[in-house]
């Protein structure tokens, strides 16, 4: 806990809560878009019209709106004042959906075709936006009014949330979930058109998106944020008005009060009412605002550890530094709960299934790009006689190198972080495996091929790197190594398809054939959100 900050206990009523509340911190910044449908929003605070720059383009939305437009217009002269007044109200007609998740409206007579980001609407809709921040080329609008709903836009009554179009957590509750899984798909599959080009036309159709058993109640993790009060009134100890507890109005930085988020599994929806209800007790004692933590945890029943499988109850944790179970088929996997761990644990098995599956493709013949996901960790695949060993780059607890051990001779998983090497560690002791045949390394991951003996052609390599990709300096060493077989797994498709670029291109420079990429597939970690996680099975030639 911070000094900043007196402890929160919070009353564990059953649940399994922990005191106390994760350290605060400042509230991150906000999304990009705003407010509810059908409504009108709070008209905002005029500001000054600055002088736009290239800076302002937003990369990955530019090429959504030369896709919409046609052609580039990226020379667009700064000196020339966007085509509209601060918060002026426009009828638009959506044309697409970018990546972001907000719909794009051209208007061919405004700026020599300027383009209005919209949230909350669905292609072909017409709608009153206001426009509040310009870009160069282009602008940020809330979502006033829907004039002319789409056919397929989810009715009001039927929405999830009752916050959507308010709360910037979600962007796609609107949509029905099969049209939420074709967005998903061409959003993968214009990351891949877009940032590896060069090699696009040779890549094979991206299959369709795996999908969450789960579309809500599957988030394990939530963290609400809220402020401080006034120092006068912290003085005073008087609180006349309850302090919003929540996540982010969408587009703002202010907090919109959330009494429960339908994404969320029911035991934090739990915890959620009982921390807030704590931290109204004793606001007055933050200098600081603060972002919470909580996190379900699946422990053992205690007397039940003996049994195959043991019983487990599930908990809400909301101390960043105590420890979570979590199972994932017949994985147990123990961590802090403020490190990472994917949050959709319903999709887990099915991810692991087909990460298995790819793994030990043979590697004489190419995948079958339209082959469903394995649904089970636990399945059992045939192992490639031509692949004896596997290496884990970015391995954090051991998700992928436990889960997928099975068929290798050896394992090898590499973390920078020696916490998270510790937690791996233990997680092979937890789930009874060997530490002769899988073992985890603390290194950084732009050096982890120095330390393998495994020969390349009968290596596989699983990579989950952060959100910014992999580094120069680990895509040169394994150009360098080529090992026989790469799964590329990311949550942010850009950045994987601008590796495949990179890795291509260090390949195509030392004269090597290089690699095929054999299969492309999404898998929907976080339905009613924008996000995908992407699944890349690279074969070297």
């Amino acid at each position: 806990m911070s000094e900043s900050a007196a402890p929160v206990s919070v009353a564990e009523a059953g649940l399994g809560l922990s005191a106390p509340v994760a350290a605060p911190e400042s509230v991150a910044a906000a999304t990009t878009t705003t407010n509810n449908t059908d409504t009108n929003t709070t008209a905002r605070r005029p500001k000054k019209v600055k002088k736009l720059n290239k800076k302002d383009i937003d990369e990955v939305l530019m090429h959504d709106i030369v896709e919409l437009r046609g052609h580039n217009h990226w020379d667009w002269d700064p000196k020339t004042p966007a085509p509209f007044q601060n918060f002026e109200e426009l009828e638009v007609t959506i044309g697409s959906l970018a990546q972001s998740g907000e719909g794009l409206a051209l208007l061919p007579d405004r700026g020599d075709g300027w383009v209005v980001a919209v949230p909350f609407v669905v292609p072909g809709e017409k709608v009153i936006a206001r426009v509040y921040r310009h870009n160069w080329g282009y602008s940020h609008a809330d979502l006033v009014k829907v004039i002319q709903p789409a056919e397929n836009r989810i009715a009001k009554d039927d929405i999830l949330c009752k916050y959507f179009g308010t709360c910037g957590g979600c962007q796609l509750q609107h949509i029905s979930y099969s049209d939420q899984m074709k967005f998903k798909r061409q959003v993968v599959e214009n990351a891949f058109k877009n940032y590896a080009a060069k090699y696009f036309a040779s890549l094979p159709p991206v299959d369709p998106v795996a999908q969450s058993p789960l579309q809500s109640q599957y988030r394990t993790k939530i963290t609400p944020h809220f402020e401080a009060l006034h120092p006068k009134h912290r003085a005073a100890g008087v609180v006349t008005e309850p302090v919003p507890i929540g996540f982010l109005y969408a587009g703002k930085r202010k907090i919109l009060d959330i009494e429960d988020c339908p994404i969320a599994t029911p035991i934090l929806n739990e915890g959620l009412k009982i921390m807030r209800a704590e931290v109204q007790k004793t606001i007055a004692s933050y200098k600081k605002g603060a972002t919470m933590l909580l996190r379900e945890s699946n422990p053992v029943v205690a007397g039940t550890e003996s049994e195959d499988p043991p019983k487990t109850t599930k908990i809400c944790v909301t101390d960043h530094k105590a420890s979570i179970t979590e199972w994932v088929g017949k994985f147990r996997f123990d961590y802090p709960a403020g490190s990472f761990f994917q949050n959709n644990n319903a999709i887990l098995p099915s991810l692991i299934g087909y990460v298995k599956q790819q793994l030990h493709l043979p590697l004489s013949t190419s995948a079958s790009t339209s082959s469903e996901p394995t649904t089970s960790a636990s399945t059992d695949a045939q192992p490639s006689r031509e692949i004896q060993y596997l290496v884990d780059a970015y391995c954090g607890s051991g998700l992928f190198g436990i889960t997928c051990h099975e068929g290798f001779k050896k394992v090898l998983g590499v973390e920078i972080s020696a916490a998270s090497i510790s937690c791996a560690t233990n997680n092979l002791v937890l789930n009874k495996l060997s530490t002769d045949t899988t073992a985890f390394h603390l290194d950084d991951a732009d050096k982890i091929f120095a330390h393998i003996d495994f020969p390349s052609a009968e290596t596989a390599l699983i990579i989950d790197p952060p959100r910014k990709g992999c580094s120069d300096e680990f895509l040169d060493q394994m150009a360098d190594f080529l090992p026989a077989r790469v799964v590329y797994v990311s949550c942010n498709v850009q950045t994987q398809a601008r590796d495949l670029q990179g890795l291509l291109d260090r390949c195509a420079a030392k004269g090597l054939a290089g690699y095929k990429v054999e299969a492309i597939r999404g898998f929907d970690l976080f339905p009613q959100t924008r996000h995908v996680e992407g699944v890349m099975t690279l074969t070297r030639l």
